[in-house]
């Protein structure tokens, strides 16, 4: 995409609150300055996820992930920077006029040619759809199915002719190229002659469009008996099947705060025909946490239709885990599941065509919140059909776990009354049993996680700072206004000394102060060659760039910055916040100002002590007429370090 304007990106960051974006996703209590909660990129117990309002980040101590609001859209949304920041600007209202060309704008280039590629290939599949003989064994797959033709034209149904390129010599011979067609995900490539060829031919066609009705990918259903049943788009520059649900760019529109989640294409379509048109379903793979949140988006409550076969059964177990699991880490969505059974064992389809539309509300209506499904299910799964009687120890190993799922106590209470006189025990028995299978299980999560986040964290550490250089030679130098000008260091390491680090904190923490030219003068303004190595030099070079006398999105905006880039081998956002929250509590700004000109002279001083030996050292082996030089430079660096000492005295 374009360049989006710094001004544009301030506003965003202004008015994108970072306790109004994080509370979106996760419960968040004060403590002191910050506000807390328990992380939502990682399993804790512990709230060690923190969010600073003065400085609109926040920071995790646990996984290490921190920034400001655009950087936790990112991750929590796993879109890219200008992508966040539009996600923002759309909910708090920002306008962004998009202009110049950067980087991002090749990567647009490729997802607009694919989908172009995708929108070309939804038009011929239609177009054989209704041909008169092409499109014959759709259609008479599709009537078989009772799908009107108002139904085929809202879905976009179509059909892939049984031919391997007649796809191919189309897309052909509007220009696009073969890398294209197969980053579109739906052509796979020959073995033997490499050309594309069309992955869905001789099935039936369903576009899969994205929440806001771009066509992103297809399924293909087969006509008969044929394995597999479905073939659907693999993920792709512009599709990634766990984040989408089919039919939600309809089922939004209609604003119910309910949406029905189905388990295939057919099913969906049949119940928006019958008028259900909040009805979503999953794309060819399990229910993801991504689609939760995305159901969250929309609705307070989501009623999921499982198989009732064997599998389905076992699919509902594995979703209700996921989304409890997936509810306790990110606290701050508040979203009702309900699971509902078709009589009969039917699917929803079938049950429509058999008893209407209204038989299938009741169906809707009676769907069991979940901590009640898992109730019934533990009792039902562990009773003898033929003797009615209760295995109570399976049930008591189910009912357990079954409670240890639930994200708050209230519905394990609940769960553990119904249980105790089943098992012949108290409620409190029960519930005690559930909450030990629930920190047996929160422990071996947290093992997993802590694994998983080291690994993560060495992994990031070491992609950090891969534009350093390594050479280590420095450059000349030259007298500046005050008679001195500090040795310039090309990128060398990440090293810094605790002065540097601090002084470059109260700089942080100064902010707009850092103006005001009655307490620190022009001259006393930090200065990239005022730090030893490569990182800190770094970023006060871009401190400098983007400070304006403001403080409002300052810290925010560096935030950006110190995530690409390590300070003594940790991540440089550790390093700098610790730092800046350290000369925050100086609290008095004049304080604060007379630390940072102290921390400033020293280091100063300190470099000027390091250069006068090295000048010395290079004076016993020079010329007379370089030694002449090399002695008005040291009587420069004397006097401006004498200037620097009457400064320090005048504090």
């Amino acid at each position: 995409m374009g360049l989006i304007p710094e001004n544009v990106i301030d506003e965003v960051l202004t008015r994108a609150d970072i306790e109004s974006v994080v509370s979106r996703y996760v419960l968040l209590k004060r403590s002191g300055s910050n506000l807390w909660g328990l992380c939502p990129f990682h399993s804790e117990k512990t709230a060690s996820f923190s969010v600073n309002p003065s400085k609109q980040i926040f920071h995790c101590f646990g996984c290490g992930k921190g920034g400001n609001s655009i950087k936790f859209i990112m991750e929590i949304e796993h879109l890219n920077y200008p992508e966040a920041i539009k996600h923002l600007a759309g909910i708090y209202g920002v306008d962004i006029p998009e202009t110049g060309y950067s980087g991002d704008d090749i990567r647009k280039e490729e997802k607009d040619r694919v989908k172009d590629i995708l929108k070309e290939a939804a038009k011929f599949y239609y177009r054989s759809f209704s041909d008169p003989d092409i499109g014959k064994p759709a259609r008479d797959y599709a009537a078989k199915r009772g799908l009107s033709r108002q139904t085929l034209d809202n879905f976009g149904i179509g059909y892939s002719p049984i031919s391997r390129t007649g796809l191919y010599d189309i897309l052909k011979q509007k220009g696009y190229k073969d890398e294209e067609m197969l980053n579109s995900g739906i052509f796979k490539q020959s073995s033997k002659n490499n050309k594309p060829y069309d992955l869905f031919r001789g099935r039936i066609i369903f576009p899969i469009f994205d929440t806001y009705g771009a066509i992103i990918a297809f399924g293909g259903r087969a006509l008969g008996d044929e394995k597999p049943k479905y073939i659907n788009s693999p993920d792709s520059l512009v599709y990634n099947k766990q984040n989408h649900l089919y039919a939600m760019n309809f089922a939004r529109k209609e604003q119910s705060r309910q949406l029905i989640v189905v388990e295939g294409y057919m099913d969906a379509i049949a119940m928006h025909a019958a008028g259900f048109k909040n009805t979503v379903a999953a794309l060819g793979t399990s229910f993801t946490d991504s689609q939760l949140k995305l159901c969250a988006r929309f609705a307070d409550e989501v009623v999921f239709f499982f198989d009732a076969d064997n599998a389905g059964q076992k699919a509902a177990l594995r979703a209700i885990k996921m989304m409890m699991d997936y509810l306790k880490k990110l606290t701050g969505i508040n979203i009702r599941i309900r699971i509902a059974k078709v009589p009969d064992g039917k699917d929803p389809d079938e049950y429509i065509k058999t008893n209407g539309a209204d038989k299938f509300k009741d169906v809707v209506r009676n769907a069991l919140y979940v901590e009640d499904y898992l109730l019934e299910r533990a009792k039902s799964d562990n009773t003898d059909p033929e003797t009615g009687i209760l295995d109570r120890g399976r049930y008591q190993a189910d009912i357990c776990e079954y409670g240890s799922w639930m994200n708050d106590e209230i519905k394990m209470s609940r769960m553990a009354g119904v249980a105790a006189p089943l098992l012949g025990a108290t409620q409190q028995a029960v519930m005690s049993q559930m909450q030990k299978y629930s920190q047996i299980e929160d422990r071996k999560l947290e093992q997993m996680n802590s694994r998983a986040v080291e690994r993560d964290r060495i992994e990031d550490i070491n992609n950090r700072n891969n534009d350093v250089d390594v050479n280590s030679d420095q450059t000349s130098y030259s007298p500046s206004e005050s008679g001195y000008s500090a040795p310039e260091f090309r990128k060398v390491n990440d090293s810094a000394t605790k002065e540097e680090i601090d002084l470059f904190a109260y700089a942080l923490s100064l902010g707009s102060a850092l103006n005001d030219k009655n307490k620190i003068s022009s001259k006393d303004i930090i200065r990239p060659d005022d730090f030893s190595g490569d990182t800190l030099s770094e970023l006060v070079k871009i401190f400098l760039n983007i400070f304006d006398g403001r403080k409002e999105t300052l810290f925010a905006k560096m935030s950006d910055y110190f995530s690409k880039l390590t300070i003594n081998g940790q991540p440089a956002e550790d390093i700098m916040l610790k730092a800046v929250d350290a000369a925050d509590r100086s609290g008095d700004v004049n304080v604060k100002s007379d630390m940072y000109l102290a921390l400033l002279f020293k280091v100063r001083t300190s470099i000027i002590d390091k250069e006068e030996e090295r000048l010395i050292n290079l004076r016993a082996s020079s010329s007379p007429e370089d030694r002449k030089k090399i002695d008005q430079v040291l009587s420069n660096l004397a006097a401006y370090k004498l200037e620097l000492r009457d400064k320090i005295g005048a504090l």
